[in-house]
């Protein structure tokens, strides 16, 4: 695994595409330079997706890095229990990671048949005119 500052950084780095592409996107439909439609709408919903499961992917490492360096700092790394859980990083993250890989595979495809995704109400508002 990556040092807890590798991971942090790369967490840091996602929470802050976030915020920034969120801002800039805002601003870019503000000033009317991005046309309106649902092709951009799909884009942007597909990128924030993408850089939100990544953030959340990314934290997973961090959080168990953290407690586990908490434990060892406060004196516990001699207990049996904490022992085997700084042994055992590396499968702490990659189960943490399967349960969250199966939660998205259950919610991507539902959210997909609810409509989250649709482009079809972007597409009627684009073309009506304004009031």
């Amino acid at each position: 695994m990556l040092s807890l500052r590798a991971h942090a950084l790369i967490t840091g780095g996602l929470f802050a595409a976030l915020i920034v592409l969120g801002w800039v996107g805002n601003l870019l439909e503000a000033l009317d330079m991005v046309p309106r439609g649902p092709g951009i709408r799909l884009v942007s919903l597909v990128v924030f997706l993408g850089l939100a499961v990544a953030l959340a992917f990314s934290a997973i490492p961090l959080m168990v890095q953290l407690v586990l360096g908490f434990q060892i700092r406060i004196g516990n790394a001699n207990r049996p229990v904490i022992r085997s859980l700084i042994a055992r990083q590396r499968v702490i993250v990659f189960v943490l990671w399967s349960l969250i890989a199966l939660g998205l595979a259950i919610a991507v495809p539902a959210a997909i048949l609810d409509g989250a995704f649709d482009t079809t109400e972007v597409a009627a508002r684009t073309v009506s005119p304004p009031r």
